[in-house]
């Protein structure tokens, strides 16, 4: 006997999931229909809105997690500036090896040297 596919639990579990995870936007993103192809069946549907949930899940966490990571690198920048600036006064030369180290860590990852402070 085959049973039938029900999109339905794996929906409302997809909009739980959405619910619970932090700094989604309310609305998900719609994905492409490029390249797919049309639903046939009541139960191509049924498939087609799964993975269109999962495929929108997925696009709006990995923007979710891009702007947490620019939010923490703009902080992160700020924090350099700040200890750059303290490390160029005798009293506080102890954070000139931190502020090094800061420098070579932003080169290795990105490539460039620190961008100027805006």
């Amino acid at each position: 006997m085959n049973k039938k596919f029900d999109a339905e639990p794996i929906l409302q579990k997809l909009a739980e999931l959405r619910k619970a995870i932090p700094r989604l936007d309310e609305r998900p993103s719609r994905p492409s229909d490029e390249g797919r192809a049309p639903a046939l069946t009541a139960e191509d549907f049924e498939y087609t809105a799964v993975a269109d949930a999962l495929e929108s899940l997925a696009t709006d966490v990995q923007s979710a997690v891009d702007r947490a990571r620019a939010e923490a690198l703009e902080k992160a920048l700020e924090i350099y500036y700040a200890a750059e600036a303290l490390s160029r006064d005798p009293a506080h030369a102890d954070l000139i090896p931190h502020v090094e180290e800061m420098r070579r860590a932003y080169e290795r990852t990105y490539g460039h040297p620190i961008p100027p402070r805006k």
